[in-house]
């Protein structure tokens, strides 16, 4: 799955997965591409590489962290190459956000119901991949990367092209009081994100949230693109963490500068 704002710039290799295909096998039957979740690492080093040829990305040219909903977000350059891709051992950890201007240095991060967010600054020549669940939301990683692409790379706001990727959607996330409140004490536009429910709990929109993190920052409407994928809804299509019960596979995001 691809965005087409991106594909108009003609200058990045991006996608997010989907389960179709791949070699893997069980309940994390198709194209698995967490190497964290208990699957066999040859069946997921196999679809790492079917994935990444989608891209004619080598896998010693990308970059995958070991993720653990945070707001660590790591400048990668062409010296990481291979870090995390193919061995948990060698993965960036506990990294939740990637970014680069370096030409033919691949991205890749893992989500089953989290959301990814694609950034991309035609201007500048910048890329960043965030995780953004519902820890990483209330912590603004969304907004702490384009703090970041800003201060290193001067990036405009007004310039970066945003998505919000497959994720779970508002009609199956079901939060916590807890949550709720965090969510208050974070953002102003928390109403507009939370639904409550007849059972004390309530609805969460991630994908609300985080556009509207986004244009807290200065990102424009129309710059930022929204899946409508939810990933409980479409499990023919996606690995759901909720809607499995926990014992599922991943999908990916993937960006990468081309020539």
């Amino acid at each position: 799955m691809q965005v087409p704002q991106f594909l108009q710039t003609g200058l990045t290799a991006h996608g997010f997965s989907t389960r179709l295909g791949g070699v893997s096998q069980g309940e994390f039957a198709g194209l698995n591409l967490g190497l964290y979740n208990g699957d066999e690492e040859q069946a997921v080093q196999e679809n790492r590489r079917q994935f990444l040829s989608c891209f004619s990305c080598q896998p010693s040219s990308a970059v995958s962290p070991q993720q653990v909903h945070q707001t660590e977000i790591s400048v990668v350059t062409q010296a990481d190459g291979g870090k995390g891709v193919l061995s948990a051992e060698t993965a960036l950890k506990n990294v939740d956000g990637l970014i680069t201007n370096e030409k033919n240095i691949g991205l890749l991060l893992c989500f089953a119901d989290c959301t990814p967010l694609f950034f991309w600054d035609p201007v500048e020549k910048v890329i960043a991949l965030a995780h953004a669940g519902w820890k990483g939301t209330a912590a603004a990683i969304g907004a702490k990367t384009v703090t970041k692409m800003q201060r290193l790379y001067h990036s405009q706001p007004e310039n970066i092209l945003a998505a919000i990727g497959p994720s779970i959607g508002p009609c199956h996330y079901e939060v916590d009081h807890t949550v709720a409140e965090q969510f208050r004490r974070s953002f102003a536009f928390s109403d507009d994100v939370l639904t409550a429910k007849n059972n004390g709990k309530y609805w969460l929109d991630l994908w609300q949230a985080n556009r509207q993190q986004l244009l807290s920052c200065g990102l424009t409407a129309e710059h930022i693109t929204v899946s409508d994928y939810c990933t409980a809804c479409y499990q023919e299509l996606f690995y759901s963490y909720r809607a499995s019960g926990g014992k599922t596979g991943r999908m990916a995001a993937f960006m990468m500068i081309t020539p």
